[in-house]
């Protein structure tokens, strides 16, 4: 049985990390920073703190590390870039340097948003990247300490994740899509910003199985499609039976963004699929996935 640690399992992709890794049979560690009591299961890990990487690793003596941790708020990271560099960089090296140390593989979750946006199509791995935020600037350096680490790492690059959150009931832009169309309310989206939207179990199960394999470097492992946020939001509402008439569109020049987002950083995910042997899943797919399994447990979803 193969050991996994996931550093983050409390947020979205984490959780359906720990649960797809239950379902594969694998001994799955999760680790958190701060929540309201202790999590059944879990241990507690603070990544900018050298010493508690270390003593986690060492108590979990996993065979895989997932880092799924970071600061992702874009708009916080502008504002706070010394904590965005300390979490998402310093945070990194610090798991990479342990798991190094330790002779363990580490799997480094990263973003869509390290691409600049103005290709005008989908971004494979061996482009360069062109970060435009903080936060875009930040996860690009936690993927250079990753890879400076270990040729073994691997940096798996997902895009606007989405999916019900079991543990916290925090949104992401398709729940806040579907709350907001069922309350009635008027939503704005953009319609020129386009994006790969990425379903958390789907991603979660992909991602152990690519880590656990021999594929090291990067790989893109975000869904299949390249839509804008107003083309997610209709297909919400057609999945999910909402009325499409309260989502507006508009432009991101219109909207008071701190921090600036590529136009276009849709993922080419051909790598990934060759390698697992199947189509990623797509956002009609995932959707519906979600509308079925909204009343179940997290173990049953996806």
């Amino acid at each position: 049985m193969h050991r996994v640690m996931v550093v983050g399992a409390s947020g979205l992709l984490g959780q359906h990390m720990m649960s797809a890794g239950t379902e594969m049979g694998l001994a799955m560690t999760g680790t958190y920073k701060t929540v309201n009591g202790e999590i059944s299961g879990m241990v507690q890990m603070d990544i900018t703190d050298p010493g508690s990487v270390s003593r986690g690793l060492e108590a979990a003596c996993p065979e895989l590390v997932v880092l799924a941790a970071a600061m992702t708020n874009v708009d916080q990271c502008e504002r706070e870039p010394d904590e965005a560099y300390k979490v998402n960089m310093e945070g990194s090296f610090n798991v990479a340097s342990e798991c190094r140390s330790s002779g363990v593989k580490l799997v480094y979750i990263s973003t869509d948003y390290v691409f600049n946006g103005l290709k005008g199509a989908r971004y494979h791995e061996f482009e360069s990247a062109d970060p435009l935020s903080v936060y875009a600037m930040s996860k690009l350096e936690g993927e250079r300490v990753t890879l400076d680490a270990s040729r073994n790492n691997l940096v798996c690059r997902v895009s606007v994740v989405y999916g019900w959150d079991r543990l916290n009931r925090k949104s992401n832009f398709v729940t806040w899509i579907v709350d907001s169309l069922r309350k009635g309310q008027d939503i704005r989206l953009y319609d020129d910003q386009f994006v790969s939207p990425t379903y958390a179990p789907s991603a979660a199960r992909d991602i152990l199985e690519l880590g656990l394999g021999k594929l090291k470097g990067i790989c893109h492992t975000s869904g299949p499609d390249c839509l804008s946020r107003y083309d997610i939001g209709n297909m919400a509402a057609e999945v999910f039976g909402l009325d499409a008439s309260l989502i507006k569109a508009v432009r991101t020049a219109e909207m008071p963004l701190l921090a600036k987002r590529p136009a276009r950083s849709c993922l080419g995910v051909d790598l990934a699929e060759s390698e697992l042997g199947r189509s990623m899943t797509s956002l009609r797919q995932g959707l519906e996935m979600m509308r079925d399994s909204e009343n179940s447990s997290l173990v049953d979803e996806g």
